[in-house]
């Protein structure tokens, strides 16, 4: 077995997450963040991002406020991308997500949404939360579509928010609540049982 996949903290059908470390950030690491054919939309991803910001990115995504994973294809255990769970509220049982699916040839595949899956997982089983959200611009067809399949509630709409290309773009509301997520994909009993027969 892979050591990246024995330090797995959750495992899906199609990838497992992984602490994200230090020396994850490297060149190909740089190339996702930096691409804007994938990153248009994001609202951090108006400033280019060198070595020394993407690092200080990962210092600042750290518990009890963050926590930061690496995506990893369960099959080769290659990292192909990035899951973020942000502004962890202990007290409201809340948080903010994100994701990146960075490797190419795993994009559009059902990744980024066994990802998703896993990262909401990852905050209502181990962390306790009972909200997760997140926003994605209207004309973002891909990152709305994973976040449909994945049962993510559309909940509002907020106008000319996102800056990009040029002009001001409306972004959807996404959430999800920790008993929307139990009856969509299973409590914690059903993931014992999965990851019994992964590991």
């Amino acid at each position: 077995m892979d050591k990246s996949i024995r330090r797995a903290r959750v495992l899906g059908n199609k990838v497992f997450l992984r602490p994200m470390e230090r020396d994850d950030i490297n060149d190909e690491y740089l190339c996702w963040v930096n691409d804007s054919s994938i990153n248009t939309y994001i609202l951090q991803s108006g400033f280019p991002v060198n070595h020394e910001a993407a690092i200080e990115y990962f210092e600042r995504s750290q518990p009890p406020s963050a926590v930061y994973f690496a995506v990893c294809d369960i099959e080769t255990c290659t990292h192909i991308g990035n899951a973020r769970l942000s502004l962890i509220d202990p007290i409201h049982r809340v948080a903010t997500y994100g994701r990146l699916i960075g490797h190419p040839e795993f994009r559009g595949k059902g990744f980024g949404s066994d990802a998703l899956i896993q990262l909401l997982r990852y905050g209502f089983h181990h962390l306790g939360l009972n909200r997760i959200w997140s926003s994605a611009v209207t004309e973002n067809r891909a990152s709305l579509g994973s976040n449909d399949k994945v049962g993510m509630t559309r909940e509002g709409l907020l106008r000319e928010y996102i800056y990009a290309n040029g002009k001001f773009h409306d972004t959807i509301v996404l959430a999800m609540l920790r008993s929307d997520f139990d009856e969509l994909h299973g409590g914690p009993d059903v993931w014992e049982k999965h990851d019994a027969e992964k590991r």
